[in-house]
């Protein structure tokens, strides 16, 4: 949940709030190493591969930021020793040199789509035969000052006098800016045949995805949505899927004011008048925006929902202050089962991404 970030770090920066890990870090490993490592484990273990599939495994890795927390915070004592803790190594170089990972490697820094657009290259390399199996990571750790300055700076955070809790509102007409988050998520991708010859059951199919740049505006975006619904459109043709297939929609959802009207416009273009009857949730109202990792951390929140049969509902925002057309999950979580679930994403520089998942039971 949305907090003060107290400390003398964040003394100077007026309302610093986020959303952190209450995680202390592990030894030697910058933060988002260490997120990643943790999330990493958890899911070979829930995997099950072998020494053997592990060692020809490849490895696509997502994050925005990396390890700038702490080269911001070594910065100023110009510290070779401090330096030498932080250790500068790459999220990639670490989980291969741990896992004995002998694969190819590949890591992604597209910003706010960065885990989308890792998920898709993993699935474009399967799906090519170029890859056995690939594990696909996305870890970002953003609450240092210098982020949350710059995102203010570009008015991009919410500043809204209200408690922390209460920052994060996606598609109220309130909303003014998203809250930054933190956190790794992990999955392993690889072809249907494959699992099911080494016995293991997936839990998601990836059916497809889709990735443009609007060549518009470094941190706007068109509210026509015509980007973000041509992303839409890449994903469904990917899958050779109609639009009526999808039960539910994990939207992007960041609670600013040109994200959430474009991500509706996007849906009532591709859907028409269904769009009305689609149900929509938010994850960011809860966990906030983990920048590269955020669209595995909620790849990760549609598994759970979908096991649990229910759809979690947007935070802080109320029948009352919905300012879109959309049927957006409020008040209290919802009954429901959703087989085909179409996720979106938009970051800053115009990028957008869209990929459909079909929910295995």
């Amino acid at each position: 949940m949305t907090e003060s970030l107290d400390g003398q770090r964040f003394a100077d920066i007026q309302h610093a709030i986020g959303c952190p890990v209450k995680w202390s870090g592990g030894p030697g490993l910058t933060r988002h190493v260490g997120l990643a490592a943790l999330a990493v484990r958890e899911a070979l273990e829930a995997v099950g591969l072998t020494p053997g599939e592990l060692k020809e495994t490849d490895l696509v890795v997502a994050t925005a930021i990396g390890a700038l927390a702490e080269v911001e915070e070594s910065f100023p004592a110009a510290s070779p020793a401090r330096a030498e803790t932080i250790g500068f190594q790459s999220l990639t170089h670490h989980l291969r040199r741990t896992l004995g990972l002998r694969g190819r490697e590949l890591t992604l820094s597209t910003g706010c789509t960065a885990s989308i657009d890792a998920l898709g290259a993993a699935v474009d390399s399967v799906v090519a035969g170029r890859s056995q199996r690939v594990l696909v990571v996305g870890a970002d750790a953003p609450l240092t000052p210098v982020v949350i300055a710059g995102f203010q700076s570009a008015r991009a955070l919410s500043g809204r006098p209200v408690p922390p809790r209460q920052a994060s509102c996606p598609f109220s007409a309130h909303r003014d800016g998203f809250v930054l988050g933190e956190g790794a998520a992990a999955v392993v991708v690889e072809s249907a045949a494959a699992a099911r010859a080494a016995g293991r059951r997936g839990v998601i199919e990836v059916c497809g995805w889709g990735s443009v740049s609007s060549a518009h505006h470094m941190t706007g975006i068109r509210t026509s949505g015509a980007d973000v619904a041509a992303s839409i459109r890449q994903a469904l043709s990917y899958a050779a899927l109609p639009p009526d297939v999808i039960d539910c929609i994990d939207a992007h959802g960041t609670s600013t004011p040109l994200n959430d009207a474009a991500e509706a416009a996007a849906f009532l273009d591709v859907f028409g008048f269904r769009a009305h009857r689609i149900p929509v949730t938010a994850q960011k109202s809860v966990v906030g925006h983990a920048l590269g990792a955020a669209n595995l951390l909620e790849l990760a929140g549609v598994v759970e929902f979908s096991r649990r049969g229910v759809l979690p509902p947007c935070a802080n925002t109320t029948k009352d202050t919905l300012a879109v057309p959309l049927d957006v999950v409020l008040g209290a979580p919802r009954p429901f089962s959703p087989e085909f679930v179409l996720k979106t994403s938009s970051g800053f520089g115009g990028l957008h991404g869209s990929c459909i998942l079909r929910v295995l039971r």
